[in-house]
Parts: structure tokens; C-alpha cells; sequence
């Protein structure tokens, strides 16, 4: 089984945010597939099953996602995937890797943690911004961290519902390819 957990913040606030796609894929996958979420208090988060896939995301907020995530690699078997925003990456693209640092990620970094390894797939969904009128809102003094915090503008929803799509291919791909095959098929 592969146990992919989908990275964000809880409540109604976050929800839109860009730091919040990670959720946003596994909610895609779930409405594509008539999948509902429950809450799991061992796991401190809400799962849903899905073939060979447990969908989770954390109920805790991304900074201890680790928790979550060490929880469920206890009370499940399986290979841990960790799915999040990347701001180093266009929107609409995702790249997958293995075994790497947390890039500045503090969500990736609390999975590293608590699970005391980096060997793990990750599918970086990417959220920077490729219109020209968004492009300083990464920059100094308000930097990335504020525009992680923001909503997705409503001209980009076609190249993040893209990156979305890229992603969920992936994961519905994990049961039946290896790590290096979805590697060399989504970079």
C-alpha cells in the first residue's frame, strides 16, 4: 500500500492557499473517484482509501505534518509519498524525487523528522507564479512565505488545476510503477 499524504493547513481559511495544494490534489482525487474523507484519531488526520492508495491529510497544521505522517507509517503498512507546493517550480508542472533534502520546505522537514529518514517519494506540485503581474509577489520584503499564504488568482486556476492533474497521475500510477519509473516518466 502506498500511503500518500497531501500537505496543507486546516480550516476554512487556508483552504484556496497555495501552500494548501497538496490537500488540493487528494480532494481532486476524491471527487474524481466519489471518495469521501474520515476522521482517523490515530493518525491525527482524515483518510480515505483508495485501491492500493491511503489518501491522508494531516489535521495538524504543515509545520507538523510529521506527526501525521509518522503516526501513519506506524498504524499502516506501507511506502510513504508526500505530496505539497513547490515554490521553485512554474505552476501547472510537478517533478517527482526521492531521498532529497526539504528544499526550505517546513512541512517536508517535519515529515523528515519524524519519520527519522528522507527516503520517501515526493510529488512537488508547483505553485510559482508564471503571469508577469504576479512574479514580484515572490520577491522581498513580503517574499515567498506571504504569497504561499494567498489564494490561487482566478487566471491561474487552469495551470493549477494542470499541476493538480499531473499529480494525480502519479499517484494513481504508484501501485503499478516503481519510484525510478515515475521519476524518469514526470521530470
Amino acid at each position: 500500500m502506498n500511503i500518500v499524504i497531501g500537505l496543507g493547513n486546516p480550516g476554512n481559511t487556508y483552504m484556496n492557499h497555495r501552500h494548501n495544494v497538496g490537500w488540493m490534489v487528494l480532494d481532486a482525487i476524491a471527487a474524481k473517484e466519489s471518495l469521501h474523507f474520515v476522521s482517523n484519531k490515530f493518525v491525527s488526520g482524515e483518510v480515505s482509501q483508495f485501491g492500493q492508495l491511503l489518501l491522508l491529510k494531516p489535521d495538524t497544521f504543515m509545520n507538523s505534518s510529521g506527526k501525521a505522517a509518522k503516526a501513519a507509517a506506524k498504524h499502516f503498512l506501507g511506502t510513504i509519498v508526500v505530496v505539497y507546493d513547490d515554490i521553485d517550480i512554474s505552476l501547472g508542472e510537478i517533478k517527482c524525487s526521492f531521498g532529497r533534502g526539504a528544499g526550505g520546505h517546513n512541512g517536508v522537514q517535519s515529515v523528515i523528522d519524524h519519520l527519522g529518514t528522507k527516503d520517501f517519494l515526493r510529488i512537488r506540485v508547483g505553485v510559482r507564479p508564471v503571469h508577469e503581474e504576479l512574479q514580484s509577489k515572490i520577491l522581498p520584503p513580503n517574499g515567498f512565505e506571504t504569497f504561499l499564504l494567498s489564494n490561487f488568482a482566478p487566471f491561474e486556476y487552469e495551470l493549477r488545476d494542470k499541476g493538480i492533474e499531473k499529480a494525480i497521475n502519479v499517484i494513481e500510477s504508484l501501485p503499478f510503477k516503481t519510484v525510478e519509473e515515475i521519476m524518469n516518466a514526470y521530470n
